[in-house]
């Protein structure tokens, strides 16, 4: 194995965001590597990604497929705020002139207690 494939390797198996983009976009993602056709091509395809690894370890198994939208990086609110929204919302609901109003404040109010 040459030191770039081994490189992007060990990352791609270690930060998430590295591995997403090798398949979303694998030539911005491994640019900087001098890789073979072979290799990008494994790097960039989870099913010869998959292959590859076991072939070196029985104990290695990745299975991803799809679009990754789900990953949210961003962190929770706090629990102050959430309440601070809560309590906005049941006045909301209160004071609505009528019942469109009142439905949405209803509705916001039953997404923040989930």
């Amino acid at each position: 194995m040459r030191k770039d494939f081994k490189s992007a390797l060990a990352r791609v198996q270690s930060d998430y965001g590295f591995y997403v983009q090798c398949q979303s976009d694998p030539g911005a993602a491994l640019a900087g590597y001098s890789l073979s056709p072979t290799e990008r091509a494994t790097l960039s395809d989870p099913t010869l990604l998959a292959e590859f690894l076991q072939r070196g370890s029985r104990a290695i198994s990745i299975t991803i497929s799809g679009t990754h939208d789900w990953v949210n990086s961003t962190a929770p609110p706090r629990k102050k705020d959430v309440d601070e929204q809560i309590t906005r919302e049941v006045e909301s609901v209160r004071q609505a002139d009528d019942d469109e109003a009142r439905a949405e404040s209803a509705l916001r109010l039953v997404q923040l207690l989930g």
